[in-house]
């Protein structure tokens, strides 16, 4: 076939994101990451919010969804293109990559594939979670959990999301979990945790985000929670090693997933040795 002569170059991984405002720093330090690791690759950023885009734009940060890097990189004559879902469940986001690479598989003569979302395979899950119960075991009475939620109890990802609440809940008692929206959001919730109060003593409260990005949501919601527990608990939102917001890309345990995936992924892809080797 003439077409497969304008397919010459190696391999390209790009990194699906949601995006931040605020902090897509911390995606463009996991791409260096990343160039780092597959020195041979070509590493790019796919951004999913269009606010975001737009928002950044503004600030002069130029970004592109998904489909127009797709488009780029099989007009440059990619051979193996590989999409890495940086979300941490497998709800609306995740699976949206999966239709774009499946909509591109029908016209472009890339070989294109996608990874899982984060939470996907038990075992990384249970490790993950495992060290989040370790990470925060002392200095609280309680651990608030707060994930971003999923709209619909269809929603492919959310039998990940109960998981994840269920298993931090049966690793200590503290533990509690709720979303910003969707199922288990904190507004339902909070009668829950107050019955928790019983002391006359402020309980210590910590509030730790399940957010691969702090960003937006630890500026307004995080702080919003915070202001309206405060009336019950002694509450502290959960810190980085260095007193930075917290953030889950921050954890080694996260972007060791992330690596492991992108390796299976270019495995699947048969991309040559040189190009799947850590740099």
């Amino acid at each position: 076939m003439k077409r497969l002569r304008h397919y010459t170059r190696g391999t390209a991984i790009v990194l699906s994101c949601f995006g931040s405002v605020v902090e897509q720093q911390r995606y463009q330090a996991l791409m260096h990451q990343v160039q780092q690791r597959y020195p041979q690759a070509e590493v790019r950023i796919a951004v999913s919010s269009r606010m975001v885009i737009k928002k950044l734009a503004e600030k002069g940060q130029a970004c592109q969804h998904l489909p127009a890097v797709l488009a780029d990189l099989d007009m440059a004559g990619y051979q193996r293109i590989l999409v890495v879902s940086c979300y941490l469940f497998p709800t609306d986001e995740h699976k949206q990559v999966g239709q774009i690479v499946e909509g591109f598989q029908q016209f472009s003569l890339s070989a294109i594939d996608t990874t899982p979302a984060i939470i996907h395979h038990t075992h990384r899950a249970n490790a993950l979670l495992a060290g989040l119960n370790q990470r925060f075991a002392q200095g609280s009475d309680i651990n608030l959990f707060v994930h971003h939620g999923a709209p619909y109890l269809d929603n492919p990802g959310h039998q990940a999301i109960s998981y994840c609440d269920t298993f931090l809940s049966q690793l200590s008692a503290k533990n509690i979990s709720c979303s910003l929206e969707g199922a288990m959001p904190f507004e339902l919730l909070k009668s829950a945790i107050q019955s928790r109060v019983k002391a006359e003593t402020k309980p210590v409260l910590r509030i730790i985000p399940l957010l691969l990005v702090s960003g937006n949501h630890f500026v307004n919601d995080m702080a919003e929670i915070k202001a309206q527990l405060s009336a019950w608990c002694d509450v502290h939102i959960a810190e980085g090693a260095q007193g930075e917001s917290f953030h889950l890309l921050s954890l080694e345990a996260v972007t060791d997933i992330i690596f492991t995936q992108i390796d299976q992924g270019l495995t699947r892809l048969k991309a040559p040795a040189e190009e799947i080797s850590c740099g």
